[in-house]
């Protein structure tokens, strides 16, 4: 029996007939998601479970529509919409207003770029849409620069699941309405899921990737899915037991699926969820008859857990992100085990002693469950603003207009050589001497003078602990040019913080350079294969390609600069996988050859382009949001790695000059400073600046010149 209609006392909900395999169900997804999220070998395709909820909360719901439509000849959608709020807002709301406390109390999301607007997006169910809006793909690799993934990144789940349950008891209730047989309702709904499933890849083929995970119209298909199976199934009181044949087939095709799809990329990308939703629907049909596949899914720890999964994928992510290695002291099976049974312990607590009292209070009607749970949310929404902090955000960018001052005119056609070769011109360094400096003639990192208040941007350093960047003094002065130095700075995040403070020192200097940046965020050098990040593994993205191959070599032959800068600092250093199964590290061949090819290959092309001078800028380890995490962008030997390729690649082109900017930084006393570095991963632009006048700027000319470098050698 498909769905047998029991008459619901007055004042209570409509009900259809329990099923306890289906809480079975939920137990097998929401555990598939788990162990996705925690790493778990062989659960690449975890994230699968989503759908299978999905379909199931489609069908459930489109029941109970037509259930109670059946007993009274109408909906009641006051009451549907209070039985929901109490259902899913109380832990929802609860585990937001844990979060933004958290985020007052301690640093755990201080490097979260994003927290604010996605607390709100949770609060209002539109957090699916707040991770589109903001670029998300992008966060999640930021997030991986700076250590830490958001806690509420799992909640775009629960919006779309959200605004399906707020407009799916109009839209059937018009239908139920206005359309008399029951078998035209079906067609109607099951032309209404074909649209959506044609719909899916065509969103992922214009809008891309996120969209196509993310979007809502993209993800429709797989709950009307089940609302077509609910309309399909909803009047058989008897079924065939043949059907029972599709349960054990509907779960071997779901395993298969969960061990077999990527993380990153693949058929969940472009469109291809709708036919998981079919899938999932079989189950659902197959466990309609009795069958082993129903009595396995039946059993009282499936259900029990099937039963509370609401709250297990609830918390389970903000416990993830807080109980990392880091914290725990370890990592690997153990970590998972203590993740899986912190989430499971709180789970049931918020179960038993918190969502279920709310939940069954129905003498409480609609409109004081309405004003509690606007005024709850609202109550958090509020504190967000108060109590959560603001994001560090891209600190580091330079302005526009510093830029545009800096920026390299390639209408003079003089030679870059020296008018007189003896004739000093106005250092480009800032020397001890330079009536600027403070007292004790060195010049506070933060780029202010002893008397001078702190500008924008600065990081206003204690004068106990203000850090110093003396010039070099030991080396020839440079000779006069002919013309500015032409540079133009290639690489990641890290060459975009380092870089605003050389565009910033050539427009203070407009006779001694002209200076542009080519950056692409969250890029390496290396553009192939899947690489690690947070706690997954995503597809280099193609802009990350298109900038290696195609935008560099334009920009180089539209600017034509006398030296290109390149610096590059975590991507080209975390896990990667080139055959898309073997995980590989810098240590390993495989990985080191790929550098060897990929540094190969832009260094030659630029040379090719006729590049006389290129400058591989050696950086400094960073150390994520200063926690001393043993992270892989962290580890000093990996970049070692790094620099013996380089190396390597420096005997084969005499265009390519190491320069030692690490060994610089650490002389100087810079790796620990954390005012210089807010993040432990970029320089604020004031302090950017100051390393240019002090020591990159004059490198920079020197390297353009072909004179030796100044400063610490390796």
């Amino acid at each position: 029996m498909a769905g047998t209609v029991t008459t619901p006392a007055p004042g209570t909900a409509p009900r259809i007939r329990y099923q306890p395999a289906l809480d079975g169900v939920r137990a097998l997804a929401v555990v598939a998601v788990l162990l996705f999220h925690a790493g778990v070998p062989g659960f690449d395709g975890g994230y699968l479970g989503v759908s299978v909820f999905f379909t199931l909360s489609g069908y459930l719901i489109t029941s109970l529509l037509i259930a109670e439509f059946d007993t009274k000849g109408t909906i009641d959608l006051p009451a549907f919409y209070g039985r929901r709020m109490r259902r899913l807002l109380p832990a929802s709301v609860l585990t937001v207003g844990v979060i933004v406390v958290l985020s007052s109390i301690t640093d755990w999301f201080d490097g979260v770029s994003s927290l604010r607007p996605q607390v709100i997006g949770s609060l209002f169910q539109v957090a699916n849409w707040v991770l589109l809006a903001g670029d998300g793909s992008y966060q999640e690799l930021l997030a991986e620069t700076s250590g830490t993934p958001s806690p509420l990144e799992h909640f775009w789940s629960l919006a779309i699941e959200e605004q399906f349950y707020w407009l799916w008891p109009l839209a059937m209730l018009f239908l139920l309405r206005r359309v008399g047989p029951h078998r035209s309702r079906t067609i109607a709904i099951g032309a209404l899921t074909a649209l959506a499933a044609v719909v899916a890849p065509i969103i992922a083929q214009v809008w891309g990737a996120d969209a196509a995970y993310w979007a809502t119209p993209a993800r429709l298909a797989e709950i009307l899915v089940g609302a077509f199976l609910a309309m399909l199934l909803g009047r058989r009181l008897d079924l065939p037991s043949w059907l029972a044949w599709l349960a054990p087939l509907g779960l071997i095709v779901l395993s298969a699926s969960v061990v077999l799809f990527p993380t990153v990329g693949g058929p969940a990308y472009e469109g291809a969820l709708p036919l998981v939703a079919v899938v999932s629907g079989a189950l659902l049909v197959g466990l309609q008859v009795d069958g082993p596949v129903r009595a396995g899914l039946s059993i009282a720890p499936l259900v029990f857990v099937g039963k509370i999964s609401y709250g297990v994928y609830l918390y389970h992510w903000p416990i993830y992100v807080v109980l990392d290695a880091d914290r725990a002291g370890f990592d690997g099976a153990p970590l998972v085990f203590v993740r899986l049974a912190l989430t499971f312990v709180v789970a049931v607590a918020s179960y038993f002693f918190f969502e279920q009292p709310i939940r069954h209070a129905t003498k409480v009607g609609f409109r004081p469950t309405l004003i509690a749970s606007l005024g709850a949310t609202t109550a958090v929404a509020v504190a967000s603003v108060v109590l959560v902090p603001t994001a560090l955000g891209n600190y580091w960018e330079s302005d526009d207009q510093t830029a545009e001052a800096a920026a390299i005119e390639t209408d003079d056609t003089t030679p870059l050589v020296p008018i007189v070769a003896t004739t000093a011109p106005t250092s480009p360094v800032t020397t001890p001497s330079d009536e600027s400096n403070t007292t004790d003639g060195s010049t506070p990192v933060d780029g202010s003078t002893a008397t001078d208040p702190p500008g924008p941007g600065s990081t206003s350093v204690p004068s106990a602990s203000a850090t110093t960047v003396p010039a070099p003094t030991t080396v020839p002065p440079l000779p006069e040019l002919a013309r500015p130095v032409r540079a133009l700075m290639v690489g990641d995040s890290t060459a975009e913080a380092i870089g605003a403070g050389l565009v910033s020192w050539a427009a203070a200097n407009p006779d001694l350079a002209q200076v542009q940046t080519d950056v692409e965020r969250g890029c390496g050098f290396v553009v192939v294969g899947e690489r690690a990040v947070g706690e997954g593994w995503e597809q280099t993205p193609d802009r990350c390609v298109a900038w290696v191959d195609d935008r560099v070599p334009a920009q180089v032959a539209e600017l034509t600069p006398d030296v290109v800068v390149l610096m590059v600092t975590p991507w080209d250093v975390i896990d990667h996988r080139f055959d898309g199964s073997t995980e590989s590290t810098p240590f390993d061949p495989e990985f080191e050859a790929e550098l060897v090819e990929a540094y190969g290959g832009i260094v030659g092309d630029l040379v090719d382009a006729g590049v006389s001078s290129i400058v591989w800028v050696e950086p400094p380890t960073p150390n994520p949001l200063w926690m001393s995490r043993e992270a892989p962008q962290a580890d000093p030997a990996r970049y070692e790695v790094v620099g013996r390729v380089v190396t390597e690649l420096q005997g084969q082109y005499p265009q390519l000059r190491i320069l030692p900017f690490a060994a610089w930084h650490a002389a100087e006393g810079l790796d620990d400073d954390k005012e210089i570095r807010p993040d432990g991963v970029h320089w604020t632009p004031d302090v950017s600046r100051l390393i240019s006048e002090n020591y990159l700027g004059e490198q920079v000319i020197r390297a353009a010149l072909g004179l030796p470098f100044s400063g610490p050698t390796n």
